[in-house]
């Protein structure tokens, strides 16, 4: 059977077609992927405190009584944050950064059980691992 030149080069056109649109596509994602705001750290304070408690609970088997309380402390902290990713001077913002973590810690300590308090400390080591990983 033989491939007519007409029906060949409607075939060649569709699939121009579907290439070009795929491309497209994927531009498409690629750019809206990488817009300030969209990825995972970034976002709104309250959209921050509520990933983290919700992380929080999942990892951390937070009891009814203890989610309020956690919430309440990541969207303070997320908050407080806000502020110090603003400082352009990097060694400022690594001090500030560290010192909210210490009075977050704190604050969680008090919420959280001795082992749900351990279980944390260890996710955010692994966590900053992984950060410090990335960034080399």
């Amino acid at each position: 059977m033989k491939i007519q030149p007409v029906s060949m080069m409607k075939s060649l056109r569709m699939a121009a077609c579907l290439f070009t649109v795929m491309l497209i596509s994927a531009a498409t994602l690629f750019a809206q992927g990488n817009q300030p705001g969209k990825g995972r750290m970034n976002g709104s304070p309250d959209e921050r405190a509520k990933r983290q408690t919700e992380m929080m609970k999942d990892n951390l088997s937070l009891t009814a009584a203890q989610e309020p309380k956690v919430s309440a402390i990541n969207l303070k902290y997320a908050k407080k944050m806000e502020d110090v990713r603003k400082v352009t001077d990097t060694a400022a913002q690594r001090k500030a950064i560290q010192s909210l973590n210490k009075q977050k810690d704190g604050e969680l300590k008090a919420v959280l059980t001795p082992e749900q308090f351990k279980t944390y400390q260890k996710f955010m080591e692994e966590f900053k691992a992984r950060r410090r990983d990335m960034q080399h």
